[in-house]
């Protein structure tokens, strides 16, 4: 019989400067987990996020500059936990794949956050390594039925329950917004080309007279030869109205979509993003496009899922010159990102952790 509290350890890190969706959303979970239940961990290297400080149901296991990675595999490999929640694309996941008969058997459960599609064909070496994860895992938990039918149609696999990211919706509150005629549309993410920050430039020079502001960073080399490319060619087509500026923190991303009005994003491949159910909390329109399917956007309700960048356009038109429309899918999606709060959401990640180790654990 498993007693009470169930030892997790998520393969994440706690670092407040980590702004990876993963990283967050693990955070999110495991500060709303009941303690008494709940014993959570996860890895830091430097400074941490201090909402976890002051959880006496999280662990911070702090690494070392150097062997790091030793110490990390080796709670990893023989750590005293039930579970480990991990992310597929973590290398230290691989090597516990490896390694792990050489310490405790632990139940592994396997988050599904996307975009698995362009992995498959872009990556397909990560997508193999993935597959293999998959393949070790005891629980599959896609985000969104749209993942769901990715991976079972895909890999073969089925996955157990799907759970979909939250959002807390006591930091991400809606405001008074004064009915300014100065428009501002935001784009929040990556600025990778998957991400569609180029089509946000574009509609940048057709809507000269809004202001459209890019929040987000690169990783690698590639990335950052994307993000100049695209700086340059705001420079050169002499677009004024539109400003990068880099990576703000979650309370930064709050105020500032505060002062917006549209939240855009032309990403082609996600799962849920986060930043849509973060702007609908705070009584923002999303534009997104439709491949992807996500529930975090109410088409017609509180946004707009399109099929083509042409309609994309139209549709921010639409947004631009229609201040009842824009506030009026701004309530309601305020009331949407409800249903999405992480406290409800915790409490579906608390039976499968629980359903995971088994049925009859009790307090002691």
């Amino acid at each position: 019989m498993k007693r009470f509290p169930i030892k997790i350890l998520f393969n994440v890190w706690a670092d407040t400067n980590n702004t990876n969706a993963q990283s967050l959303n693990a955070r999110d979970i495991a500060l709303r987990l009941n303690p008494e239940r709940f014993e959570s961990s996860m890895f830091l290297a430097r400074e941490p996020d201090k909402r976890l400080l002051s959880h006496k149901g999280i662990h911070l296991i702090h690494l070392p500059a150097r062997f790091g990675s030793v110490v990390m595999v080796s709670h990893l490999i023989w750590g005293r936990y039930d579970i480990l929640f991990y992310s597929p694309y973590i290398k230290c996941a691989e090597w516990y794949r490896f390694l792990r008969t050489m310490g405790k058997r632990k139940k592994l459960i396997l988050p599904v956050e996307g975009p698995l599609q362009s992995s498959r064909d872009e990556n397909p070496k990560a997508f193999l390594t993935f597959r293999r994860i998959l393949a070790q895992s005891h629980v599959i938990v896609p985000i969104s039925e749209s993942l769901r039918e990715f991976v079972e149609e895909s890999t073969g696999f089925k996955a157990s329950i799907c759970i979909p990211v939250g959002v807390d919706t006591r930091f991400f509150t809606p405001c008074d917004r004064n009915g300014s005629k100065n428009i501002r549309v935001l784009f929040v993410g990556r600025l990778i080309q998957r991400k569609g920050p180029d089509l946000v430039l574009e509609a940048a020079r057709i809507f000269q007279n809004v202001e459209f502001s890019l929040v987000g960073t690169t990783y690698g080399r590639e990335d950052g030869l994307f993000a100049s490319e695209l700086k340059r060619r705001t420079s050169e087509e002499g677009l004024a109205n539109v400003r990068f500026l880099g990576k703000l923190s979650q309370g930064q991303v709050r105020d500032l979509m505060h002062r917006s009005d549209i939240l855009l994003l032309p990403s082609r491949i996600e799962g849920i993003p986060k930043v849509t159910l973060e702007a609908a909390a705070t009584g923002l329109p999303c534009i997104v496009f439709d491949g992807y399917h996500t529930p975090s956007v109410v088409n017609g309700v509180t946004g707009f899922q399109v099929k083509t960048f042409q309609e994309m356009l139209r549709r921010l038109g639409d947004l631009i010159k229609n201040r009842e429309q824009r506030l009026g899918m701004g309530i309601a999606g305020t009331q949407h990102a409800k249903k999405f709060d992480w406290e409800i959401i915790v409490k579906q990640w608390e039976r499968v952790f629980e359903e995971t180790v088994g049925k009859r654990a009790r307090v002691v």
